[in-house]
């Protein structure tokens, strides 16, 4: 199985580029999953389609899925009920499983599960994921080393504390650890793939206007921190020649921003989509993969 990884700012055409990408991995006969982990989902907006909240077969080969959170966050309260009963009573604070989802930092543990039970199932060749504006990808990378220090800690209380909880409830501590071993584990196994270049890529997809280049630049530095290559950069809403002078200065700036981009990431596929003219949806992201893959500006 390979992960595509799709990030950016929002509102530069990440849904779309990854949407395309699967439309392009599908058109090769490859069995190709289109997963949103934004919470605000915008796949079945663009497929023009109505996913639901169980992978739905869109044409051949191509399948989307948009899980639904609050539906998740209940399966994934259920799953690690022992760790959110033991914290939140610490703070005496009662939590429904039904708003556990809507707490800060929730949804990163909740996408990280269910994109593990899916690369562990290896029932699709590959995953093309739509990743949320606030590049998901990086408490993915940073999550190991958050449960591995609980765990150890943890485990040095073990003999002061286990016993305690287990006598508050018959194997309620052991539980607890138990449980966390398992987020751990599921933790190390997304890290490992995401930082494996045989197993995954990740696009970085940005527009050429300042703001969108600077957060590219902070979120390239910080996932290649982590010891995570960023192979390709899609340029996107790039204004085509036009001799009205809005669109003369539009070109002219966006040029500078190009430049800058090919300058500084020399050592990556960088890719240049058009403005459209439209929304691109439905029938539409055909062009877009066929812009991308079959003219050879990114590979998979």
């Amino acid at each position: 199985m390979k992960l595509i990884y799709v990030a950016g700012k929002g509102g530069v055409g990440k849904s779309v580029t990854s949407a395309a990408t699967a439309i392009w991995t599908a058109s090769q006969g490859k069995d190709t999953l289109a997963f949103s982990m934004d919470p605000a989902h915008s796949l079945s907006d663009i497929f023009d389609v109505d996913i639901g909240s169980q992978p739905r077969a869109i044409s051949d080969h191509l399948y989307a899925f948009e899980p639904d959170i609050a539906e998740e966050a209940r399966g994934f309260f259920r799953r690690y009920k022992n760790i959110f009963t033991a914290l939140f009573g610490l703070f005496e604070v009662e939590v429904k499983p039904e708003d556990f989802g809507n707490m800060p930092g929730v949804s990163e543990l909740i996408f990280m599960d269910k994109l593990n039970d899916i690369f562990v199932e290896k029932k699709y060749e590959y995953v093309v994921i739509d990743s949320a504006p606030t590049a998901m990808v990086l408490p993915l990378l940073q999550l190991p080393s958050i449960t591995t220090g609980f765990v150890t800690r943890m485990l040095g209380m073990r003999n002061k504390w286990i016993g305690v909880l287990n006598l508050l409830e018959s194997g309620f501590g052991d539980s607890i650890l138990k449980e966390i071993r398992t987020m751990r584990v599921k933790a190390e196994t997304m890290r490992n793939a995401l930082i494996d270049p045989e197993t995954a890529s990740i696009t970085v997809v940005t527009i050429p206007e300042k703001a969108a280049v600077e957060e590219s630049r902070r979120l390239i530095e910080t996932v290649e921190s982590h010891g995570v290559h960023v192979s390709s950069i899609v340029i996107n809403h790039v204004i085509r020649e036009c001799d009205c002078q809005f669109c003369q200065r539009k070109m002219a700036s966006q040029t500078s921003y190009i430049q800058e981009l090919q300058n500084n990431y020399a050592d990556k596929r960088i890719a240049i989509l058009p403005d459209y003219g439209a929304e691109v949806k439905g029938d539409g992201l055909m062009q877009v993969a066929q812009d991308l893959y079959e003219k050879g500006q990114i590979s998979i």
